[in-house]
């Protein structure tokens, strides 16, 4: 994140300020965790209604209700999709602003857990518009063969974020019907990356060593993503998710607004 993309990112919060951090990512082509960080440089927050502020409120008390409750052998099991892009280059989008032009990217899905696991990374085709077919097929042959195996005990409860395929009821049916336990889509708060496992403490921590230095190929990137992602200790992946809860409360304790962390 340079001056230049903070320049345009800028023209482009004026230009709509009610405008999503996931809209965002499609203007610019960049990954949330990359708007995100723009915005903390720039000091500056994503907007939350009133109506998402009492979601978050009401969610928050609904999972900090369910882990009070939660056996303690239960492991928390999180999961994310990131699209990871080749080092971009940029050009004269129009005379008010640079932008990044379309650079080489693929989706990946990221899953950890409580326990300080991970799941090797599984990519998405490149350009599969990924909905909740596309979604479906990989929870079915990738993650639930990875939790039966990881965790023959049944002892995991699954999460997913708000994303529409994951949304669906027929993404919410087949995960009611054949994993053990997991959290439907009523549970999870709206706009809330802040207490997101993966968007707070992992994509980040990936990025900075994956992404150090420029990848000529999208086979180059996927090989450094994955060597950073099976080099991540343990201890850190269970000291990332021990802050789920705090970050929970702090959520809570703040009527649903950002929260200092």
């Amino acid at each position: 994140v340079d001056e230049d993309f903070l320049m345009g990112f800028m023209a482009e919060i004026e230009a709509d300020p009610t405008r999503s951090m996931r809209k965002m990512t499609k203007v610019f082509e960049v990954s949330e965790w990359t708007i995100r960080k723009a915005m903390s440089k720039l000091g500056l927050r994503q907007l939350l209604s009133n109506s998402a502020k009492n979601s978050r409120v009401d969610r928050g008390k609904k999972l900090l209700s369910w882990l009070k409750k939660k056996p303690s052998s239960t492991v928390l099991v999180f999961s994310d999709k990131k699209n990871w892009t080749v080092d971009q280059s940029r050009n004269a989008r129009n005379d008010r602003f640079l932008a990044y032009a379309h650079p080489a990217s693929s989706m990946m899905l990221g899953v950890v857990a409580s326990d300080g696991k991970r799941m090797p990374p599984f990519w998405f085709p490149q350009g599969l518009r990924v909905g909740a077919k596309e979604y479906l097929a990989v929870i079915k042959n990738v993650v639930k063969p990875w939790l039966d195996a990881t965790y023959p005990k049944g002892n995991y409860c699954y999460q997913q974020d708000g994303a529409p395929g994951h949304k669906a009821k027929k993404t919410q049916k087949w995960c009611k019907d054949n994993l053990m336990n997991f959290w439907p889509a009523h549970f999870w708060p709206p706009s809330s990356p802040d207490v997101a496992p993966l968007d707070y403490g992992i994509w980040g921590f990936v990025e900075s060593k994956a992404c150090a230095t420029p990848h000529p190929s999208v086979d180059a990137l996927k090989a450094s993503v994955e060597k950073e992602w099976a080099d991540m200790s343990e201890h850190y992946v269970r000291k990332v998710c021990r802050a789920f809860r705090p970050r929970l409360e702090a959520m809570v304790s703040a009527e649903g607004s950002h929260f200092e962390n």
